[in-house]
């Protein structure tokens, strides 16, 4: 009985170890034909291979130092301080830009210094761009003149300009000129000799077809003949003959006035026409000459003196007859610069409209 289930249990066995071969054979070929497939070389092309992360030869992402705004402001503080150390990186890096930082600086401070240097050296130009610049302004009545007045002065800048406008010209500026006359010391005119005024000549002056003085032009030989006996410009003569009377002998002023220069009473003494030009100008030139000799040579008193003006004239002084029946009978604020400026320089002061006071114009 024993032996029969021991030969029993034994086929058993051999039955079942014999049926599990195929099945295990049929596994290991599948095993095959799957490592076939993954050894295949176009399975192995479909996709590229993944980076394997940053090779040993490539730079790690830059990381910022831990005193980063303290080192930019020290790099702006210095033009191109630390420029150099801009792409370094690491706790080495911070502590090297701290190192050299105060060097760097201290460069950056150098060119600041050469750059205000510049800047004060650019300025400089400016101001010499400034200076060249002062003898032309706005608002021009003439062209331009040779040579400018240039003397010692006790009221400030003479302001002398090539180009005439308004207020300025080649004698001189027009507050300076009147230098006092609206202070309550009145006027102080400037010491000027003939010698020192710029003048346009009388014969040059007739050559412009605008010129003033061709009303002037029959005349012309008097004003040079008594000029050269008194030692006047022509042209001074001529001026005068144009501001009193426009050059027409006839002329008779509101007080009795006669002829080119507008002699007063007295000055016509002795001749039986003191309208007749020869003796007319003759007798206004060494009218002129004696006021320079009294006045030592003091061109600007000298010029005021014929017109009324003195020494100590204030504004309100002038301008007293403003309101009164004979509001003409003001001085002429603008009359010294007229003269000097405008006519001497054959430029019509009155179409011109030169001056800043004007006040006659209310008259």
């Amino acid at each position: 009985m024993k032996f029969h289930s021991f030969a029993l249990a034994a086929l058993c066995t051999a039955i079942v170890v014999e049926a599990s071969n195929p099945h295990e054979a049929r596994l290991n070929a599948r095993h095959n034909r799957l490592s076939r497939r993954t050894s295949n070389n176009k399975l192995a092309k479909r996709c590229k291979n993944r980076p394997q992360g940053p090779s040993s030869s490539s730079s790690a992402p830059a990381t910022q130092p831990t005193q980063d705004n303290s080192n930019n402001n020290n790099n702006n503080s210095g033009d191109n301080s630390g420029s150099n150390n801009s792409g370094n990186n690491g706790n080495n890096d911070q502590n090297n830009n701290n190192n050299n930082g105060g060097q760097q600086n201290n460069g950056g401070d150098q060119n600041n210094n050469s750059g205000n240097n510049n800047n004060n050296n650019n300025s400089s130009n400016n101001s010499g761009n400034s200076g060249n610049n002062s003898g032309s302004s706005n608002g021009s009545s003439g062209g331009s003149i040779g040579g400018l007045l240039n003397v010692a002065s006790n009221c400030g800048d003479i302001g002398a300009t090539h180009d005439i406008t308004s207020i300025t010209g080649p004698n001189g500026n027009l507050y300076w000129l009147n230098c006092g006359l609206e202070d309550s010391s009145g006027w102080r005119p400037p010491f000027i000799k003939m010698s020192d005024i710029q003048f346009v000549d009388l014969n040059d002056a007739l050559k412009d077809s605008n010129s003033p003085f061709h009303a002037c032009q029959a005349f012309t030989d008097l004003f040079y003949k008594h000029g050269n006996e008194n030692g006047i410009p022509p042209i001074v003569l001529a001026s005068f003959a144009m501001q009193e009377s426009s050059c027409n002998p006839q002329t008779t002023g509101g007080g009795g006035e006669a002829g080119l220069m507008q002699l007063t009473h007295e000055k016509c003494v002795g001749t039986s026409d003191c309208y007749e030009p020869d003796f007319n100008i003759g007798t206004g030139a060494r009218f002129f000459k004696t006021l320079l000799d009294n006045n030592g040579g003091d061109v600007l008193t000298s010029v005021g003196n014929y017109n009324g003006w003195y020494k100590g004239m204030t504004k309100d002084a002038a301008t007293a007859a403003r309101n009164s029946a004979c509001c003409r009978c003001q001085q002429n604020l603008d009359y010294i610069f007229q003269t000097v400026n405008g006519w001497w320089q054959n430029v019509n002061a009155y179409s011109n409209h030169l001056g800043a006071y004007f006040n006659l114009d209310v008259c």
